[in-house]
């Protein structure tokens, strides 16, 4: 009974949402317009996981939401550090921003809290269309020569990018994924190794779907949204799409398997509890609270540093009437 509660409220919201957020974006009603795609982008988590319960019985916002919430915390946190990095990486920048700091703050810290459940919802939404289910691979061997390659990546993409930012910024996005997999896989983390090693290409595939999918839905929101990013493209090819080359949204599945990556590392505070059902605690003793609490400490502070940040040196244009 409560979970059909939650379901019906969790539509209701859904579709309430949807009609305010596009019915005001439409209109030019402010602050709905200028702030329509945090509206937009949780509408659709929203509409997202309630297919996901009707077709499979379990959902992360209807029988996990606890997870739901810590979800979306680190994905402002996930967000808020690469808001950082992009202080030398200068892949991005803001337009048209509130000049009001309760209205902008509010729309960036919800639009940063999005990105993780909209993109691991959808995955959840394939994984319920059987998408994938039944493909196979050659298994990986995982060697210990394997797990260098994989830091030295991680490690080398990472150093690139600082050094030259105008040309190869976009290769920050990908070595979080070497440097954490490694990591997951040795600690008995939820691992995209594992998943090779034994010959599953699924959830993989998945993520990388998801991420495209995500990234296109993502631009298209961001297009009739009155404040939105942009990107800083030194090369460019081919037809573009709300602003980015075509081409480029494949970054999208490699952004969406590094955050799955990432946010495995970060369950390790939880003993490995995560959105997925099915996630399996780590045996032995759990991390210990303080380090839990600490880790809350750093993601407000982070997100507060990043905030100031964004508007100090990542917004270029503010509209004073908002």
């Amino acid at each position: 009974m409560l979970e059909e509660t939650k379901l019906k409220a969790a539509l209701y919201a859904a579709i309430s949402l949807t009609v305010v957020g596009y019915a005001g974006s439409f209109a030019g009603v402010e602050p709905l317009h200028n702030q329509f795609f945090p509206v937009a982008v949780w509408a659709y988590a929203l509409f997202a996981d309630n297919l996901v319960y009707r077709m499979s019985g379990s959902s992360p916002l209807i029988t996990r939401a606890g997870e739901l919430f810590v979800l979306a915390l680190w994905s402002l946190a996930f967000s808020a550090v690469f808001e950082l990095l992009n202080l030398r990486l200068c892949g991005w920048y803001y337009l048209n921003q509130p000049a009001t700091l309760s209205t902008r703050w509010a729309g960036l810290a919800l639009g940063w809290a999005a990105f993780l459940p909209s993109l691991f919802i959808t995955s959840e939404l394939l994984r319920c269309l059987g998408i994938f289910g039944r493909l196979k691979m050659p298994p990986l061997a995982v060697t210990p020569a394997l797990i260098r390659g994989f830091y030295a990546a991680g490690l080398g993409m990472l150093l690139l990018a600082l050094a030259f930012p105008k040309f190869l910024w976009p290769l920050a996005c990908a070595a979080p994924l070497f440097l954490a997999e490694p990591l997951n896989y040795r600690l008995g983390l939820g691992s995209l190794l594992r998943e090779w090693q034994g010959g599953l290409p699924a959830k993989t595939l998945r993520l990388a779907v998801s991420g495209v999918a995500c990234g296109l839905l993502w631009g298209a929101w961001n297009g009739a949204s009155g404040a939105k990013w942009a990107y800083s493209l030194a090369l460019k090819a081919g037809p573009e799409l709300f602003g980015l080359p075509v081409f480029a949204y494949a970054g999208f599945g490699v952004f969406a398997l590094e955050a799955y990556s990432l946010y495995s590392l970060a369950s390790w505070l939880r003993a490995g509890k995560s959105w997925e059902e099915s996630a399996w605690e780590l045996p032995g003793k759990p991390p210990a609270a303080a380090a839990r609490w600490a880790a809350c400490l750093i993601l407000i502070v982070t997100s507060y540093i990043a905030l100031r940040a964004v508007d100090a040196h990542t917004v270029k244009l503010y509209i004073g009437w908002i």
